[in-house]
């Protein structure tokens, strides 16, 4: 399917702040709205504020999801329901938080990905990024699975998040986690997911409409980083 031609990918390459309305890494946490900066959540328990995209990798941590891997592996995951995994709350912004990720990107390995499901498929993607100062501090990257912008006549392209955005605590589901050292995080979707320029999570999880990334630390959480997000075009035949 032509998922890649019928969304634009927006790769943003200047940073703009989302406050984490979590706390340090902690299991599910509603979004608190936290001093925000261009792009914040909101429609859910509690706003997140948003930041936008660079380009480049940085850390590596545990992941809560076991979508998502260091590095790309043939993978198989069963077919059965999509049940979403614990949530960590988001971290708040504070004095000695980790700083805001820069040189992000977005790129398709093409190892395997073997899918046990014989309908569907599956495919790696890979998120990179860098940190100034990496030492103690973790990479979450979370699937943003709403689309906040509808293109009309007077705009007729829209992104679904951009910066600026209050993103809704409920539409952020972790994809994995990594220490900011290791600069990336490879992790599957199936590959499908009407409007989405990526895809869907495994096992019939929702559509993935952005990705986006925080830094996080003992003391707090970075702004948000929009790596990519799916858009649309006003009266666009596909």
């Amino acid at each position: 399917m032509n998922r890649r031609l019928s969304a634009l990918v927006l790769v943003v390459c200047a940073a703009t702040m989302f406050t984490a309305c979590g706390s340090n890494g902690q299991m599910t946490a509603p979004l608190t709205r936290a001093p925000a900066s261009p792009v914040s959540a909101g429609p859910s328990p509690t706003p997140v504020p948003a930041v936008a995209t660079s380009a480049a990798p940085s850390p590596t941590l545990p992941s809560p999801s076991p979508l998502a891997t260091a590095s790309p592996t043939p993978s198989m995951f069963p077919v059965g329901t999509w049940v979403p995994g614990p949530q960590p709350s988001l971290a708040l912004a504070a004095p000695g938080g980790p700083a805001l990720p820069t040189g992000t990107g977005l790129d398709y390995p093409t190892d395997p990905c073997n899918s046990v499901d014989q309908n569907g498929g599956c495919e790696w993607l890979r998120v990179a990024w860098q940190e100034a100062n990496p030492s103690g501090v973790t990479i979450r990257v979370y699937a943003f699975t709403a689309c906040l912008h509808t293109p009309t006549a007077a705009k007729p392209n829209a992104n679904c998040l951009v910066n600026g955005d209050v993103i809704p605590r409920a539409s952020l589901l972790i994809l994995g986690t990594a220490p900011a050292s290791a600069r990336s995080l490879s992790f599957v979707l199936a590959p499908g997911g009407e409007g989405s320029a990526f895809g869907t999570l495994p096992r019939g999880g929702p559509n993935v409409q952005a990705i986006v990334l925080q830094a996080v630390n003992s003391h707090g959480g970075s702004p948000f980083v929009i790596v990519a997000s799916s858009g649309s075009c006003y009266g666009c035949v596909l």
